[in-house]
């Protein structure tokens, strides 16, 4: 039972759906997650025992040799964000650990360092864009890195639970947005000043698996003030708010008078342009995710970008968990080249900023 391909495939149940419905609570036997003394046929468990007396870790359960998106058991289906069979040719959409993790891609510039996936930063030593101020909770805080274990603030979790901070297996995150009540999307939620907050979001059944026009993850944006480092408290329960839990410049002073001086997140697509190069951005683009300022109506995705309305955020450039791009961007910037032909064309930057497209 030590063996991490039978402890992944052992745990599949973890994930079993309720029939009818797209995601719900686990359901099934305790022993499919549980151990009561961390034991297993009379032969201990390797490693050290696991809180809530699990059988495996968060990197032991979401990590496959033979998937790099989900892995089925019967009717049972967990996500895969750490591939370690090769290179990936398909993830998640938060994309995936392989291209940072030690043993794979090993780069770091390419995906978050996270304990039991990848060791500390070689090139820095906080969180880029973390105002000095979060940096003072700790040297071992998640604001510095998630790849050493988090012994400064001991409610909370380390590594992938340095972000997915409300883990609720067992709560029915069925509803169409999730809130509070399921763990917020995809379990992230805030603390001490974001304390009851979390991300608001529409989940995708299969985590884009599949994935099209009328086929993903929906977004929650906020269109509010460009020159604060807050996070929940000031950007509402969004997913730019959660990324500036630690990344908090990046969004503080992001324009200088008329001038962007950094990318705009959490701003709405412009429809005021001479030449409404945002307007050409209609069929929702997978690759290139938008956030919505509501879900007011919203029963599932919409294939719909408007401009004017729709708002670019952090996950329209960057992938959460890891890319085969450096900064853990979508697509490869070096491929981006305005007013002429070839690999982006098309792609990337250029789905919104269609009139630079060489095409």
């Amino acid at each position: 039972m030590s063996k991490p391909i039978i402890i992944t495939s052992f745990l599949l149940a973890l994930f079993l759906v309720l029939p009818g419905q797209s995601l719900a609570k686990v359901t099934g036997q305790c022993a499919n997650c549980h151990t009561m003394h961390n034991s297993q046929n009379g032969s201990d468990l390797s490693g050290e025992p696991k809180g809530t007396l699990l059988t495996s870790s968060c990197v032991g359960c979401h990590s496959s040799n033979i998937s790099s998106t989900t892995y089925p058991l019967g009717s049972a289906m967990v996500p895969v964000v750490n591939y370690t069979g090769g290179e990936p040719t398909d993830h998640l959409a938060g994309g995936n650990f392989y291209w940072v993790a030690d043993g794979g891609g090993n780069d770091d510039t390419k995906g978050h360092n996270v304990l039991g996936i990848a060791g500390q930063d070689s090139e820095i030593t906080a969180a880029e864009g973390a105002p000095g101020a979060w940096i003072n909770c700790g040297t071992a805080a998640c604001h510095a890195t998630l790849a050493v274990e988090q012994t400064v603030v001991s409610d909370l979790g380390s590594g992938c639970q340095g972000c997915h901070l409300n883990v609720k297996h067992h709560a029915d995150d069925s509803a169409t947005v999730e809130g509070a009540t399921g763990g917020y999307y995809r379990f992230l939620s805030g603390h001490m000043s974001g304390n009851g907050c979390g991300v608001n979001g529409i989940e995708d059944s299969d985590w884009q698996a599949t994935k099209g026009a009328d086929d993903h993850n929906e977004y929650l944006g906020f269109v509010g003030d460009k020159t604060n480092a807050a996070a929940f408290y000031n950007n509402g329960n969004t997913m730019t708010a959660y990324c500036c839990g630690c990344h908090g410049n990046f969004h503080k002073e992001q324009n200088a008078g008329s001038a962007w001086i950094r990318h705009p997140s959490d701003a709405v697509l412009p429809d005021t342009t001479p030449d409404s190069e945002y307007e050409a951005y209609t069929t929702y683009d997978p690759n290139v995710p938008v956030a919505r300022p509501d879900f007011s109506g919203y029963t599932g995705p919409s294939e719909t970008v408007a401009a004017g309305t729709d708002l670019v955020m952090c996950l329209s450039c960057h992938r959460p968990h890891g890319s085969p791009y450096s900064d853990m961007l979508r697509w490869d910037y070096s491929l981006m080249s305005a007013g002429t032909t070839g690999a982006g064309a098309g792609n990337g930057c250029f789905v919104c900023h269609s009139n630079k497209d060489g095409v």
